[in-house]
Parts: structure tokens; sequence; C-alpha cells
């Protein structure tokens, strides 16, 4: 597989991102930028980006900061915009052509990626979606929570250990087990990381309105992680008049490290390919670019 990596320097001079790059600029027309979650780094994906360089992509698999091998303080960030700073950075290092530049998000990832979608909506063509982080299903105690949001005022980097269970993430052993082997996976968050993400989430569901380009929402309904209804209750605000709601019934939070990944990555790939061809795009698109569900548990917004 076409792999290189490269370190870009965030706009502040002060933290190193770690990138992957799948595929040559000059030989693909067309760029996923894929955004990985909590506690993980872009590597994880490496069978993803895999299987989408083989369909025509060339694909950036980054490590957000104080993620993977990126600088920063291991899950942790002062402030969430600066996830977005960060991805600026890499627009501008790649120089990414909106037109031919697509993005997809697991998780914070997810999160990330709505609220860059919110706040740049002229940097991509199409979003792409994996059980984003638009309301929590897994509980945190109140007790907890309460210490935590004490020290995000007076000590914002202790650390707290996630109330997440790996059996929560897939049904495919083989995954588990790879991730517990990473010595880049982060099973602990710091307090001001916490309520950043809370933060960030409120601004999702205020900011939905200003989402207009295609956009594609995968969701387990078994997920246990984040709350699957949050994610269809933010679907239907979106202003969007391209949007496709995907619900996998059976289905965990990893739904790239699901048994069926292949089959939703084919999913994934139609849906893209319908929107942004590898050809230069007409004008107009017709109603026969819409892609028809792969499961009978699927809502396309008109």
């Amino acid at each position: 597989m076409d792999l290189q990596t490269v370190t870009v320097t965030d706009a502040d001079g002060t933290t190193d991102l770690f990138v992957r790059i799948y595929g040559d600029k000059k030989q693909l027309q067309r760029t996923l930028v894929i955004i990985h979650g909590a506690g993980e780094h872009g590597g994880r994906y490496d069978h993803f980006a895999g299987r989408i360089l083989g369909a025509g992509w060339r694909v950036l698999a980054l490590d957000l900061r104080g993620h993977g091998q990126s600088g920063g303080v291991p899950t942790h960030v002062e402030q969430f915009e600066h996830y977005l700073r960060d991805l600026d950075t890499i627009w501008n290092h790649f120089q990414l052509d909106p037109e031919s530049t697509a993005v997809f998000g697991h998780s914070m990832g997810g999160l990330v990626s709505v609220r860059y979608a919110e706040t740049r909506p002229q940097n991509m063509s199409a979003l792409v979606l994996s059980a984003p982080l638009l309301g929590l299903a897994v509980k945190v105690p109140l007790l907890k929570e309460a210490l935590g949001r004490i020290c995000a005022l007076v000590a914002p980097r202790t650390r707290f250990l996630t109330e997440i269970q790996p059996d929560q993430l897939t049904r495919n052993p083989e995954a588990l087990e790879r991730r517990d082997q990473d010595p880049f996976s982060n099973r602990t968050v710091t307090a001001a990381w916490y309520f950043q993400m809370i933060d960030a989430m409120y601004q999702a569901w205020h900011d939905a309105d200003r989402i207009h380009c295609p956009l594609l929402l995968l969701q387990g309904q078994a997920d246990e992680i984040v709350d699957p209804n949050a994610a269809i209750g933010w679907w239907l605000r979106l202003a969007s008049t391209d949007r496709t709601l995907q619900l996998f019934p059976e289905h965990l939070h990893e739904l790239i490290n699901e048994p069926d990944w292949e089959q939703t990555a084919t999913r994934i790939l139609e849906w893209l390919d319908a929107r942004m061809p590898a050809q230069p795009r007409t004008p107009m698109r017709s109603s026969s670019q819409h892609v028809p569900p792969q499961q009978p548990v699927s809502r396309n917004g008109s």
C-alpha cells in the first residue's frame, strides 16, 4: 500500500501533527480526510484507508493533538477550537481543494468534523459521520462529573478513567485485541477535555442549520457509548437537502471495526462516488445519483 507519513507544525508553532498519507496527489483526484475518535489515532483506520485508496481516493489520516504520534498532552485540549485550527493547518499544508475533498469523522472525530463543517463550510464537498459524539449514552457518575467540573476550573489537566468498556466498542474480537495491544491507545481524559466536548456538542446542535453540504450519517442502534437517538435528532435539524441516515440495528460503536466493516466501507464509497465522481462534476446532480439504502432501516432527507 502506498503510505507515507509527515509531521506538520500547528499554526502556533507549538504542536506537531502526525499525518498518514495514502496515495499520490498527482494520480488521485479526490481526497478523504479521516478524523479519528478519542483515545485512538489515525493508524487504527489503516484497513479502511486501504479500501478507500483502492477505490481511487487519496487518504489523509491525521492524529489529533494529544493523540497517537502527534504532540500535546494526551487526550487533553484547552479549547475545542484548537482541533479546528489544526484542521486549518492540514488544509493549508496539503492545499486541499474543497471541490475534491470529503471528510470522514468517527465519534469525537465526528464532533470535530461537524464543528468544522459548521464553521468552515467552504472547505469540503461532503461529510461522512460514523457514530458522531452528539450525545452520550455511557453514564458518568454524578460525583465524578461534579469533581471533574471543579478540576476543570482549578486543575484542568487532572485525569480521569473513562467509563467506556472495551466490549462496548465492537463485536469484532480481533479489533479489540489490536486496540488492547496498541501502545497509543488511551482510556483516560482530562477534566478540561471532557467539558470542552460537552460545550462543543451544544454548539453542534445549535448550529446544525449551518450544514448545507451532502452528509451521510452512520449509526449503530446498539451503541452504548454515544446516544443513537441524539444522532437521529441532530440529523433532522440539518439544513442540507442531501442528507442520508443509515442505521445499523445490531451494531456497536466502531462501525469501521465491526465484522462487516467492508460492507459499510462499500456503502460509504457508493455514497461518495455518487456525489464526488472521479471525473469533473456537472453543475446539476440528478436524483438518480442517490444511492438506495443498503439496509431497510435507513432514512433519506429530501
